[in-house]
C-alpha cells in the first residue's frame, strides 16, 4: 500500500504541475508578489553588467558600428561647409595691345543647398547611432542567451552525473543483494543496463556544456578554461518578476532602436526630395575682374546663370520621392512586427515565469520528498529494481524538464527585455541618448 501511494502521488505530481502553471494565470498578481518578495526577482549579480560590457568590448560588430558613427558625424561636419568654393583667374595677351587681368569668381548657393545637405547628414548621423544601440542589444542579447544555454547546460550534466551516481549505487546494492541471494538475475542486469544508460547520458551531457561553453567563448569573445568557467562566467537570476503595468503597455516597444533608425531614415529620405527638387533651381555665379590694357585700367562684372533646357532633374526628384515611399513602407513593415513581437515576447515571458514560480512553489518540494523517500524504501528493501527504475527516472526527468523550464523563462525574460528595449536598463546600464523623429504615423 505504501508503494502505491508513493508511485502515485509522483505521477500526480508529474501532471498536476502544468495544470497548476495554467490555473496560476489569472492570479499573476499574486504570483508575481510571491517571486518579488519571497525569492528576490531580478537580483542580478554585479559580474553580469561587467561582462556585458566586456562583451561590447570585445564585439567587432559593437567597434565597426562605433566607427560607423564617427563617419556619420565627419559626414555631418562636411555638409556643414560651404557647397561653392571661389576661383581665382588670370589672363596674360601680349600683342600690339599688351593685356593682363585677374578675375575672382564664386558660385551662390541660391537654393539652399547646403541647408539640404545637412539636414539629410544629421537625419543619417541619428539613423548610425540609432544602429549602433541596435548592435549593442541585439550583441547583448546574443551573450545573454548563450550564458542561458551555459547554464542549462551545466545543471543538465549535474543531473546526468547525480542519475550515473543513483545507477552505480543501485549496481552496487543490487550486486550485495544478489550475492545475498535476496535478488534475481534479470534485476541484476536491468540495474547493469540502467547504469550504462546513465553513462551514456552522462556523456552526452559533457558534450553538450562543452558545445554550449564554445558557443558562449564565441559569442563573448572571452576564452576560459574549464576549470574556471564555474568561477568566472558570471550567474544568472533564479527568479523573475512578471513585468509591471507600464511595462506591458502597447506603446513600450516604439523606443527600439531599429524603429529609430528607420524614422531617421524616413526623414533623410525626405530631405533627399528637397535636394532633388532644389538641383534643378539655378545657382548663379558671380565675378569680378581687374587688369591692365596698356596703360587703361580695366574692370568688369560678370554672371552667369546655367539653363536647365537640357536637364531639368525632374526625374531625379521623382525617383527622390518614390524611394521616400519605400523608406516610409519599410519603417511601417517594422512597427508592425516590432507590435506583434512584443505582444508574443510579453506572452510567452508571462507564461513561463508562472510555471517556474509554480514549480518554486509547490513541485520542488514534493519532488525532493519524492526522492527521498524512494531511497529509504530501496534501502529497507521494500522496492523492486524496476520499481526503484521507473521511480528514480521519473524524478530526475522532472528535475531536468524543471532546469529546461528555467532556460526558457530566462531566454523568454530576454526576449521581452529585447523586445521592449529594456536590456541596458534591466542591467544597470547608461544607454546611450536616441534623437528619435516621432511624426511618422504608424
Amino acid at each position: 500500500m505504501l508503494l502505491t501511494r508513493i508511485f502515485y502521488a509522483g505521477v500526480c505530481i508529474y501532471w498536476l504541475l502544468p495544470m497548476a502553471a495554467v490555473a496560476d494565470v489569472s492570479t499573476s498578481t499574486g504570483v508575481s508578489r510571491t517571486i518579488t518578495g519571497t525569492t528576490g526577482a531580478d537580483k542580478i549579480d554585479p559580474a553580469l553588467p561587467a561582462f556585458i560590457k566586456q562583451v561590447w568590448a570585445e564585439s567587432p560588430a559593437v567597434q565597426g558600428a562605433q566607427a560607423a558613427v564617427e563617419a556619420a558625424r565627419a559626414r555631418r561636419d562636411g555638409a556643414d561647409r560651404p557647397l561653392h568654393n571661389p576661383s581665382l583667374g588670370l589672363d596674360a595677351e601680349r600683342t600690339d595691345i599688351n593685356t593682363s587681368t585677374i578675375g575672382l569668381t564664386q558660385t551662390l548657393d541660391w537654393s539652399d543647398k547646403r541647408g539640404a545637405l545637412v539636414n539629410i547628414a544629421k537625419q543619417e548621423e541619428q539613423a548610425v547611432q540609432a544602429a549602433f544601440q541596435e548592435v549593442r542589444r541585439s550583441t547583448a542579447l546574443e551573450a545573454l542567451n548563450a550564458l542561458v544555454d551555459f547554464s542549462t547546460a551545466r545543471e543538465m550534466q549535474k543531473l546526468a552525473k547525480h542519475r550515473m551516481q543513483l545507477m552505480q549505487t543501485l549496481v552496487d546494492t543490487a550486486t550485495q543483494r544478489q550475492a545475498a541471494g535476496d535478488m534475481q538475475a534479470l534485476d541484476m542486469i536491468l540495474a547493469q543496463v540502467a547504469y550504462s544508460e546513465a553513462l551514456m547520458t552522462q556523456a552526452e551531457a559533457e558534450s553538450a556544456l562543452s558545445e554550449a561553453e564554445t558557443a558562449l567563448q564565441a559569442v563573448s569573445g572571452l576564452m576560459q578554461s574549464r576549470s574556471q568557467s564555474s568561477l568566472q562566467w558570471p550567474s544568472l537570476p533564479g527568479a523573475l518578476a512578471l513585468p509591471s503595468a507600464q511595462q506591458t503597455e502597447s506603446t513600450a516597444f516604439e523606443t527600439l532602436p531599429r524603429l529609430a533608425m528607420l524614422r531617421s531614415r524616413v526623414e533623410a529620405a525626405r530631405a533627399r526630395v528637397s535636394l532633388a527638387q532644389k538641383t534643378g533651381r539655378i545657382d548663379p555665379t558671380l565675378g569680378i575682374r581687374a587688369g591692365k590694357e596698356d596703360s587703361a585700367t580695366l574692370l568688369g562684372l560678370s554672371l552667369e546663370i546655367p539653363l536647365f533646357v537640357r536637364n531639368s532633374f525632374k526625374a531625379e526628384a521623382r525617383a527622390a520621392s518614390h524611394e521616400a515611399i519605400v523608406e516610409e513602407q519599410a519603417y511601417r513593415d517594422a512597427y508592425r512586427r516590432a507590435r506583434a513581437y512584443f505582444a508574443g515576447a510579453l506572452a510567452r515571458y508571462q507564461n513561463t515565469s508562472r510555471a517556474w514560480s509554480v514549480w518554486l512553489a509547490a513541485g520542488q518540494h514534493a519532488q525532493r520528498e519524492q526522492m527521498s523517500l524512494l531511497n529509504q524504501l530501496w534501502q529497507v528493501g521494500e522496492l523492486s529494481v524496476t520499481e526503484y527504475l521507473i521511480q528514480a527516472k521519473q524524478n530526475i526527468d522532472t528535475q531536468e524538464a524543471a532546469t529546461r523550464l528555467l532556460g526558457e523563462a530566462r531566454q523568454a525574460h530576454f526576449a521581452w527585455l529585447a523586445a521592449s528595449n529594456q536590456v541596458e536598463h534591466w542591467l544597470g546600464l547608461a544607454q546611450h541618448d536616441i534623437e528619435t523623429n516621432s511624426g511618422e504615423s504608424k
